[in-house]
């Protein structure tokens, strides 16, 4: 990933994250983007090709590890139609 299109996902990360951002998990307040990635539709284990992938971003507690994942095309950097993430403005 670039630096522009991190600077792109924190950025707007900022904007709908609004309330105080503690970890449910042990309460830490220190939290680091990490990477957009990819989850796949289920198929009982079996590769599935052509199955649904939704993008998220990846956000890590700095302290005990736990994630939170965001739909990055809902987040709005991540293009629906060309999967590429958007440009920083």
């Amino acid at each position: 990933m670039k630096l522009s299109d991190a600077k792109v996902v924190i950025d707007r990360l900022n904007e709908v994250w609004t309330v105080k951002k503690l970890c449910p998990m042990c309460a830490s307040s220190k939290f680091n983007f990490s990477n957009i990635v990819e989850v796949r539709d289920y198929n009982e284990g079996n590769h599935c090709p052509g199955a649904a992938i939704t993008p998220m971003v990846e956000v890590a507690c700095n302290v005990c590890g736990y994630v939170i994942l965001f739909n990055a095309i809902a987040l709005g950097v991540v293009d629906r139609d060309s999967g590429k993430v958007k440009e920083y403005k």
